[in-house]
């Protein structure tokens, strides 16, 4: 299986892991490496097109104590949907999928053994062995741990990210997670890439929060949307000020004309004024796409073909001709005319 390591040395890749945790299934997310610490293995594979498609695992490596074995946090399963080696670095899109289920029977340092060997760093460079895998991309055996998408496996994962030494701001915050959207307030599904909206449709995008300790300050959870044609219609903004909960942004497509591309943005910061000691804050974007009903267009399409048909009838009532069959004739013939012209007069 492909591994995507990212550390605490940098500020970006504690959220890149935040992210891991936060984002619903489908959601879209990048790493980035330089080619010095990917394996050359894998850099072949990439320039021969054979990574799109594959599962990795993303994890969390606290490299703290160089002297030690890592302390390795599995935080997410995706798939590869898209590699790119630009110069000296190479960028991973991964689709999000379900997280690795770390049981407290689960040996789960045990089962990275394959992480025990070296990349070639150039020379003048340090020569720790752990810093040389510190953001690794590359392959290792299978550690099988079981996939879930459960609260339980979500809240396990979200425990151990706090009790490292990267993540140990986070009980001055707390941890999030998006699960998807869904057209009723009790269930939800998965999230998919570029999901559309419906006009006039209220859309629940389900949100629980945790936080492994006790956490007096509160945080703010804010979404928004990039146009006009996404609507948030419930509260934009909650206060996260309990120690864990379970709330719901509803959001609404406006009834664009033409499907209308645009963004619902998330933000996690501390509330106004807060002595927040955290590092890290989180920022995402999810696709979604705007949509008119088909009521809408049909109703639309009639009346643009109303006035034409009309006089056509009246053209055939004149000429002492209209029957039925002549009638039903030119309000079909129209009607399309008025969807085609309709259509045409957007795209302009």
């Amino acid at each position: 299986m492909y591994v995507c390591l990212s550390s605490a040395s940098r500020v970006r890749y504690l959220e890149d892991v935040a992210r891991s945790v936060s984002m619903p299934p489908g959601a879209i997310i990048r790493f980035r490496y330089a080619t010095k610490i990917v394996d050359p293995k894998v850099l072949s594979a990439a320039a021969a097109g054979k990574l799109d498609g594959q599962n990795t695992l993303i994890c969390f490596l606290d490299a703290s104590k160089m002297e030690l074995f890592p302390s390795i946090v599995p935080t997410r399963f995706a798939r590869i949907e898209k590699v790119e080696v630009v110069g000296g670095f190479i960028t991973l899109d991964l689709g999000l999928s379900d997280f690795p289920d770390i049981d407290h029977d689960v040996g789960v340092q045990d089962r990275f053994g394959g992480l025990d060997r070296e990349i070639h760093v150039p020379s003048g460079q340090s020569a720790s062995k752990w810093e040389r895998v510190r953001y690794f991309f590359g392959e290792i055996d299978d550690p099988r741990f079981q996939s879930s998408n459960s609260d339980h496996a979500w809240q396990r994962i979200v425990t151990k990210l706090g009790g490292s030494d990267g993540f140990k701001e986070a009980k001055y915050g707390r941890f999030f997670r998006v699960y998807g959207l869904s057209r009723d307030a009790a269930g939800h599904q998965d999230y998919r890439t570029d999901i559309s909206l419906s006009a006039g449709v209220p859309y629940y995008i389900h949100v629980s929060y945790f936080s492994p300790y006790q956490v007096e300050n509160s945080d703010v959870l804010s979404v928004s949307a990039s146009s006009d044609a996404i609507k948030v219609i419930s509260q934009s903004t909650m206060t996260l000020d309990s120690d864990y909960d379970k709330q719901t942004f509803i959001v609404q497509g406006t009834g664009p004309d033409v499907q209308t591309p645009s963004f619902l943005s998330f933000i996690h910061e501390p509330s106004p004024g807060t002595d927040d000691k955290r590092k890290w804050k989180l920022r995402f974007e999810l696709p979604v796409i705007a949509e008119a009903d088909w009521l809408n267009k049909i109703i639309r399409a009639a009346l643009a073909a109303a006035s034409p048909a009309a006089a056509a009838l009246l053209g055939i009532y004149a000429a002492g001709k209209l029957n039925f069959d002549y009638a039903l004739i030119v309000v079909v013939v129209y009607l399309i005319f008025g969807v085609a012209n309709y259509k045409l007069a957007k795209q302009k």
